[in-house]
């Protein structure tokens, strides 16, 4: 906070300065646009990217590059014994009041560290390793519940709802890996806006599905193993090997999906009893043939017409002409073909999607290939879409990010923005667990929050949900 109040102050001065007599013949001011754009890029070492700082730093860099050319042609502003009229400063103060609202109005709270208490954490070959479990003592086998968080975001992202997720009876294992990176952090967000549309962004989504299948079958090799958490207890001594829960967020939970089969197909030593895909698009499950377009009219399938090149003519004109048209063809940006084969899954599934699925246009597009996926679950499936999530509401961007899950918002006018959306996640992913465990669960159930409309699928018993 105190930061940004200094930036404001700073570019504040440099505005009011020519305006100002006695400010104006203090030519030392004429360098403080500078030391606020310093300032905006050493935040970045110390508190992270933030988003919200980005006008603040264009305002800083023009203001800048403004101050250069005036100290280039007369060593700072030049004195002049007529006044300028203060109304030339306003349209800059009225930018500089908007760049600052944006700042300090979608600043992060201050409680985004991660939680101790009754939390155990571990490092294994490069993975960091969070165990939630009871607080006040590991004495009971409870369900297992692994959580992978996004791969747009961190541990905290999954810190409440597992928080929450132990005191309603689980032990919660999270795990991630350093995903950093500007490259990194660009790549998984351009599969997040256009990987249901572009092959490029596509590809980059299947890669991010590819690591976290990489993750699962680490953590569920390193589970097998009953590995020590301390000196005194192995994990299944808090654990039950016989109810384990496999949920994660965005290419985590797709990458469950995908893996399904393999995982029920895998050696012996736990049994999974659900899934929980937390707004996981499923991108390996289109199709982006690079020489056709997708043609698409809402509400019906999709139809794939491939591109074709008329045929060359006889001569060397004319085979050059078609080779250029077929590489030009190459080059330029292709669109996904079309939906292929989706994962038709055995296990009991928990989807949790934005509101964003209960629109027409989300249904053939970003959603398409999960609610295929739903669709054809040949067990329990549960569709849970909450009112006035964004799909990027699930992870920790609207604690640490706030900018951001604002312009992704859900079509509700009551945004899932609160402090009560990690219980809410958390009660319905127990409620879920719990009809699934039936009468040996030892999971609290929860009252079904009111602003999740639950759909279900295949329910194999009474109490599925």
């Amino acid at each position: 906070m105190i930061p940004k109040i200094l930036i404001t102050l700073f570019l504040l001065v440099s505005i009011i300065r020519p305006f100002v007599r006695k400010l104006k013949t203090v030519n030392g001011l004429a360098w403080l646009p500078f030391l606020a754009l310093l300032t905006v890029v050493m935040m970045v070492p110390a508190y992270g990217f933030r988003p919200e700082t980005f006008p603040l730093f264009v305002y800083a860099a023009v203001l800048s590059a403004v101050s250069v050319v005036r100290l280039v042609q007369g060593g700072g502003y030049r004195t002049s014994l007529r006044q300028p009229l203060f109304i030339f400063a306003l349209p800059l103060l009225a930018m500089l009041a908007a760049a600052a609202w944006v700042a300090f109005s979608f600043s992060p709270p201050k409680d985004t560290a991660l939680s101790t208490q009754g939390v155990y954490t571990l490092r294994e070959r490069g993975h960091d390793i969070r165990i939630y479990t009871e607080r006040t003592g590991w004495t009971s086998r409870r369900p297992l519940l692994v959580l992978l968080p996004p791969a747009l975001g961190s541990l905290a992202a999954v810190d409440h709802v597992a928080a929450e997720l132990r005191d309603q009876g689980f032990t919660v294992l999270t795990s991630e890996r350093a995903y950093t990176g500007p490259a990194k952090l660009f790549r998984a967000f351009n599969a997040f806006l256009s990987g249901t549309s572009s092959t490029r962004a596509n590809t980059r989504g299947r890669g991010l599905e590819d690591a976290r299948m990489e993750d699962i079958r680490f953590l569920l090799s390193w589970i097998r193993e009953n590995p020590h958490v301390d000196e005194r207890t192995r994990l299944f001594d808090i654990a039950s090997a016989d109810a384990v829960f496999l949920g994660g967020y965005g290419a985590g939970g797709a990458a469950l999906l995908l893996a399904e089969a393999s995982l029920q197909a895998s050696p012996a030593g736990i049994n999974i009893r659900g899934l929980i895909a937390i707004e996981s698009p499923l991108w390996s499950a289109f199709r982006g043939d690079g020489s056709q377009a997708f043609v698409h009219t809402p509400g019906t399938p999709a139809v794939v017409m491939p591109y074709q090149a008329s045929p060359p003519a006889s001569g060397w004109f004319n085979a050059v002409r078609y080779d250029l048209d077929r590489r030009f063809s190459e080059m330029r940006p292709h669109r996904i073909a079309g939906l292929g084969q989706v994962p038709q899954i055995s296990t009991p599934v928990l989807f949790m999607v934005s509101d964003r699925s209960r629109s027409a246009a989300y249904q053939s597009g970003r959603y398409r290939a999960l609610l295929e996926t739903f669709r054809s679950a040949r067990s329990l499936a549960v569709l849970a879409s909450a009112d006035g999530a964004g799909p990027l509401d699930y992870s920790d961007f609207p604690v640490r990010y706030p900018l951001i899950s604002a312009l992704f918002p859900g079509h509700s006018d009551a945004p899932l923005r609160n402090r009560e959306a990690p219980a809410e996640t958390a009660a319905v992913i127990t409620n879920f667990a719990d009809g699934i465990l039936g009468e040996a669960s030892t999971l609290r159930r929860q009252p079904s929050p009111a602003r999740f409309r639950i759909e279900s699928r295949n329910p194999f018993t009474e109490n599925a949900f």
